[in-house]
This record gives structure tokens, C-alpha cells and sequence, in this order.
């Protein structure tokens, strides 16, 4: 089965040693606040404020993570984009089917965090990284 590739602007956002994550209502799975791509920087400022209710800017790139799975039977491929980032003030979901928590970094390796290539790398504080689906053996 082929899936068309996504590409998509994704925030760690870190707050004392707590990553904010996202979360489907009703799934356990979780995966960064972020969006699908205009141009990169406006579309993840965008898609922060759409998502948190806050303003945001990014402060570095932090890597690319490319990323394959199947949802409902579909075939998903998405090219992830992955920068640093700081909001003004603090998040509250502006998203019915959203809900968003504070994740101590420590407990990362317990999360269902999505890709899971970003579990390793953010915990190992990594500032710059490089992850394709290949490497998922």
C-alpha cells in the first residue's frame, strides 16, 4: 500500500525539564504540536497559535524525521520537520479533538510519543539530528 508524503512542521516546546505533547481524545498515542506545510516557519507559527491559543516563535531547527505508519487501515508517509520553540504564554487546547500535556522529559521512554525516533533524540538532548524510516529496523 502507498501513501502520499505529508510534510510537517513540528515544536519541542520545553518547560522545566517537561516536553508538551499532543493527544488525540480517546488515543494514547502522542506527538508534538505542529501542522502541514506552507512555507515551514509561518505554517508551524500558524498552526501553534491555531492549536495552543498562544503566540510562538521558533528558536533553531532541531532536524528532519521521516516516518511511516498505518491508521484505519491507511498508509501514512510524513516527512517531519522538527524546530525549537518557546510560546508567550501558557497553552490551552483550542482544539476539540486535541488535548495537550506537560510530559516530564525523564518519563519519555514510557510515552507513546510519534515518531518514536523522537524519544531517543530528545532525550538525549541532541541540538541536531537526521532520522529516515529506513532506520526503523
Amino acid at each position: 500500500m502507498s501513501a502520499a508524503t505529508e510534510t510537517i512542521a513540528r515544536a519541542i516546546i520545553r518547560d522545566h525539564g517537561r516536553l508538551l505533547v499532543a493527544r488525540e481524545r480517546g488515543k494514547t498515542r502522542t506527538f508534538l504540536p505542529g501542522g502541514h506545510v506552507e512555507p515551514v516557519e509561518s505554517a508551524l507559527i500558524r498552526e501553534l497559535a491555531e492549536e495552543l491559543g498562544t503566540a510562538g516563535r521558533i528558536t533553531a531547527f532541531a532536524g528532519v524525521i521521516e516516518h511511516r505508519y498505518t491508521d484505519r487501515g491507511n498508509a501514512h508517509h510524513e516527512i517531519n520537520l522538527i524546530f525549537d520553540a518557546e510560546l508567550d504564554a501558557t497553552p490551552s487546547s483550542q482544539q476539540d479533538h486535541l488535548e495537550f500535556d506537560w510530559l516530564p522529559i525523564d518519563q519519555i521512554d514510557t510515552t507513546d510519543l510519534r515518531p518514536s525516533a523522537l524519544k531517543a533524540l530528545i532525550a538525549s538532548g541532541n541540538t541536531s539530528f537526521w532520522h529516515s524510516w529506513s532506520d526503523d529496523k
